[in-house]
């Protein structure tokens, strides 16, 4: 023990700590001088954008005539609640966002279970063709589906015809089937990112224990139930916190398909917002209704983001 103290004392740690702290405090700076470009990036995009955007909310103002604009405080948020199409934005988009987020996250596991089955060289060109529509632009998927819900050249009506149905699909003319058109569109180009997410967490999953389950009896369901989805519970959280904030501002594949319509039956508070901004020029109202939307899925995800954090921590070495 002696002999070891004595090492260490005549060890440059104790003969020469400046030094240590020295080179500590460069290590520092060094770090800090990494930092700062990201953190002066974030905030130049970011914190700055969403500063001005709440500080605009308070005013009544309009582009081209700032100077004419008003402090209001809270009115435009106050004017939201009692806003019917405002609220009615709102429950269209929750109900797209279930609605579209469950298909495609049941959609994703089921091909991605599939998939995993069949031999490699199928399963790698499959799920190639299957992910294509992830290369496409959302407004260019909203164009094509568009195109395919033509009432007079589209392929959705040429199927339906062969069946008879045509005349009672209402497409996207109709307010009671234009909302699940814009649906099948989203779905389609998003399910795609859930078999390649499932696909990643399928790989970590020890091939033993689907062999041991098949040893005790266990069938298909049996083993997707008791063994894929519980190891997959952290992927799939963080797919429904992925898709599940895309899906709540959603935009582009409306705008393309139906531009809020017909009869505001697929307006989402992201269009509404582009509306009330930039066609009737109440700048201050849409600030207000960006900022409730951020706040909307800040309250709607936080908690599992968080459970995913306290998780990760939990798990960390």
């Amino acid at each position: 023990m002696s002999a070891k103290a004595g090492t260490l004392r005549g060890s440059t740690l104790f003969k020469h700590p400046e030094r240590v702290r020295s080179r500590g405090d460069r290590h520092q700076l060094l770090a800090v001088a990494l930092i700062i470009p990201a953190a002066t990036v974030l905030v130049a995009v970011m914190i700055v954008p969403l500063g001005y955007a709440l500080l605009m909310s308070l005013f009544d103002y309009r582009v081209g005539a700032e100077s004419k604009g008003s402090f209001v405080f809270l009115a435009n948020y106050l004017r939201f609640v009692e806003d019917p199409l405002a609220l009615s934005s709102l429950g269209l988009t929750l109900l797209f966002t279930f609605c579209a987020v469950s298909c495609e996250i049941v959609l994703g596991i089921g091909m991605a279970v599939l998939l995993a089955t069949l031999p490699v060289s199928i399963a790698r060109l499959l799920r190639g063709v299957y992910c294509m529509p992830l290369l496409i632009s959302p407004i260019i998927v909203g164009l094509l589906w568009r195109y395919m819900y033509d009432p007079t050249f589209g392929l959705v009506y040429y199927f339906l015809g062969l069946t008879g149905l045509a005349n009672l699909f209402g497409g996207l003319q109709e307010p009671a089937s234009a909302l699940f058109c814009v649906m099948v569109a989203d779905i389609w180009e998003t399910t795609p990112f859930v078999l390649l997410c499932v696909t990643a967490g399928l790989a970590g999953i020890p091939a033993d224990l689907y062999e041991a389950a098949r040893i005790d009896g266990a069938g298909a369901l049996g083993r997707l139930f008791r063994i894929t989805l519980p190891l997959l519970r952290s992927v799939l959280a963080v797919v429904l916190v992925i898709r599940g904030t895309d899906a709540f501002r959603v935009f582009d594949i409306i705008y393309a398909l139906t531009g809020g319509g017909p009869a505001n039956s697929t307006l989402s508070l992201s269009i509404y917002a582009f509306k009330k901004g930039f066609e009737e020029n109440q700048m201050g109202y849409a600030m207000a209704i960006a900022i409730i939307t951020m706040a909307l899925l800040v309250l709607i995800f936080g908690p599992l983001l968080k459970a995913l954090y306290s998780r990760s921590q939990g798990n960390a070495p």
